[in-house]
């Protein structure tokens, strides 16, 4: 069994100051204050219904309505028919209320049909095309490495299970004195997953290599994913 020294265990105990987050300076870096964002950009009114506008579509100041009713227009071909005398008032009030007339201002404000087919045509060509699935084949020194971590893993963790066991009662007290010694009971099994997190590491071909205060980094920053997902394990157990 790899020995575990104590200032390894140390560094790994399951509190706060174990995770924290070495500074990479041993100097303070003062922050600079924040520069204002900037304004918001204003435009003109819609120029075919007077409401507020949301940029320049199709060639002119234009609401996220008009803009939407305009390209569908276009790209559906859209015979319209007005039922009064071709003149209707269009405001941001009256606006749906005669489709030909509103396409007619549409035109008569300067939106461009062929903005609408270029800007179709656009996005037909940006759309990205399905990602074939890679294949490939490992090389004789992955798959040894492959090989060598899948036998540090069966030899370090060879059952979850037996790490401890935690088993519940209906009875009221029992779960009261149970409940009072979780955390406890909690403590000792991650102290026994940090030890076998730190066996594991040690099997894994090139870790030892590594310099004492990269070893350490390495583990401090899989200790806590790893103990999240034993937890997991273990509270599906109970």
């Amino acid at each position: 069994m790899t020995k575990i020294t104590k200032r390894e265990l140390t560094c790994f105990a399951f509190f706060p100051a174990a995770i924290e987050t070495q500074s990479t300076s041993s100097e303070e870096l003062v922050p600079s204050p924040p520069s204002p964002p900037p304004p918001p950009r204003v435009y003109k009114p819609c120029f075919v219904c007077q409401d507020k506008s949301s940029g320049y579509h199709y060639g002119v100041s234009a609401c996220e309505g008009c803009k939407g009713f305009f390209r569908r227009s276009i790209q559906k071909n859209m015979v319209y028919t007005c039922h009064r005398d071709k003149n209707c008032i269009i405001n941001k009030v009256t606006r749906n209320r005669c489709q030909y007339c509103r396409l007619q201002k549409c035109f008569a404000v300067g939106m461009s049909k062929e903005s609408v087919r270029n800007d179709r045509n656009k996005k037909k060509k940006e759309s990205p095309k399905p990602e074939l699935a890679e294949s490939y084949e490992l090389t004789a020194e992955l798959e040894t490495i492959i090989e060598k971590i899948r036998k540090a893993h069966q030899e370090t963790f060879p059952s979850l299970c037996q790490l401890g066991k935690y088993t519940t009662n209906s009875s009221a007290d029992h779960r009261v004195r149970l409940d009072l010694g979780l955390w406890d009971k909690f403590s000792e099994l991650a102290t026994k997953c940090i030890i076998k997190i730190v066996e594991f590491a040690k099997r894994v071909p090139g870790f030892t290599m590594l310099t004492i205060a990269d070893q350490i980094t390495l583990l401090k920053a899989a200790c806590l994913d790893i103990l999240v997902g034993v937890n997991f394990f273990y509270c599906e157990r109970v």
